[in-house]
C-alpha cells in the first residue's frame, strides 16, 4: 500500500506541472476544435431538417479513419515529452524509490488518458447542446446520414456506419467505443514511455507516430492482417464487420489485445525504471519540456 501511496504522489506531482507545459492544455483545445469542426456539418445538416441529434457522435467519430488519425496523433504530442524527468528527477526517485516512480508514471499516463477521452466525448456532443436529443434511439439525423447520401449536399465528410446501428444498442455502443479508445491512447502512452526511457531518446515516440500512421495504411486497404496489431484500429466497432473477421478479430480481439498490451508494457514501464540512463539522459537535455 505504502508503494501506491507514493506513486499517487509522483502521479499528482507531474498533474500539477501540467500547468506549467503549454502544449498539454494547447493539444487539448486543438483536438476538441477540430471535433466541433467535423461535427459542424452534422449540425447543420439537423438544423436544416429541424430534427434534434442523438449523442452518439462519439461512436462515429473514432469509426473514421481520419478523425482517428488526429486524436492518435495529438495523443502521441501529450506523452511526446516522457518519461517525465526533468532536474527534480533525482530527488524525488530517491524519494519514491524506483518501484514507486514507475508505477506514478503509469498512474499519471492513465489518468491522462482518461481525462483526454472525456474531452473528446464531452466534445463530440457540445455542438448539438441546443439541438439535442436524449434517447437510446440512434435518431433520424444519424439513421439518415448511415443509409442516405443526404449529407452530401451539406458537407458531411464524417463516416457513419448502418453495421454499428444495425448491431449495437447506442448506450452500449457509446460505452465500448469509450472504454476502447481509453485503452489505445493509454497503451500508446505506455508504449512512449517504455521506447523513451529503455533507450534514452525518443524511440517510443518514434513507434507512437507510426501507429498513429498503420491505421491510415490499413485503412486504406493495405494488409489487411495488420489490423491485429493496430491498435488505433481496433478501437472502431465498424472494423469487426470488414475484412477482420477473417483473420479472427472481434470485439472478444480487441479487449484481449488492449488487456494484455496494457499489463505487459505496464511491467515494462516499470522494470525500464531499472535501467540507470536519466542521469546521463538529463544531462544532455531537459526532455520535459519545461
Amino acid at each position: 500500500m505504502e508503494y501506491f501511496m507514493k506513486a499517487n504522489k509522483v502521479s499528482r506531482y507531474n498533474m500539477r506541472m501540467i500547468l506549467e507545459n503549454i502544449r498539454i492544455p494547447f493539444v487539448f483545445v486543438i483536438v476538441m476544435l477540430y471535433v466541433a469542426e467535423v461535427l459542424s456539418a452534422v449540425l447543420q445538416f439537423s438544423q436544416s431538417v429541424q430534427i434534434d441529434v442523438t449523442p452518439f457522435a462519439f461512436v462515429f467519430l473514432i469509426n473514421d479513419y481520419r478523425v482517428q488519425f488526429i486524436i492518435a496523433a495529438c495523443a502521441v504530442i501529450l506523452f511526446c515529452n516522457a518519461p517525465f524527468e526533468d532536474e527534480s528527477y533525482q530527488y524525488m526517485i530517491s524519494r519514491a524509490g524506483k518501484l514507486s516512480w514507475g508505477l506514478g508514471q503509469i498512474l499519471y499516463i492513465l489518468k491522462i488518458s482518461f481525462f483526454y477521452i472525456i474531452c473528446l466525448a464531452a466534445a463530440a456532443i457540445v455542438p448539438f447542446l441546443r439541438h439535442i436529443k436524449w434517447s437510446n434511439e440512434w435518431g433520424k439525423i444519424w439513421g439518415t446520414l448511415g443509409k442516405t447520401n443526404a449529407g452530401d449536399r451539406f458537407g458531411v465528410q464524417l463516416s457513419v456506419s448502418q453495421n454499428i446501428m444495425r448491431e449495437y444498442e447506442p448506450v452500449n455502443a457509446l460505452i465500448i467505443s469509450i472504454l476502447l479508445e481509453f485503452a489505445c491512447v493509454f497503451c500508446i502512452g505506455l508504449l512512449i514511455y517504455f521506447g523513451n526511457k529503455i533507450t534514452g531518446r525518443s524511440a517510443g515516440t518514434l513507434t507512437g507516430a507510426l501507429l498513429a500512421v498503420l491505421d491510415v495504411c490499413v485503412s486504406n486497404d493495405w494488409l489487411e492482417w495488420a489490423y491485429g496489431f493496430s491498435p488505433v484500429s481496433l478501437t472502431q466497432l465498424d472494423l469487426f464487420f470488414g475484412y477482420a473477421p477473417k483473420w479472427g478479430i472481434d470485439l472478444a480481439y480487441a479487449e484481449k489485445f488492449f488487456l494484455i498490451a496494457a499489463i505487459s508494457l505496464s511491467v515494462l514501464c516499470v522494470a525500464a525504471n531499472y535501467r540507470e540512463k536519466a542521469v546521463n539522459r538529463i544531462g544532455r537535455r531537459h526532455i520535459h519540456g519545461r
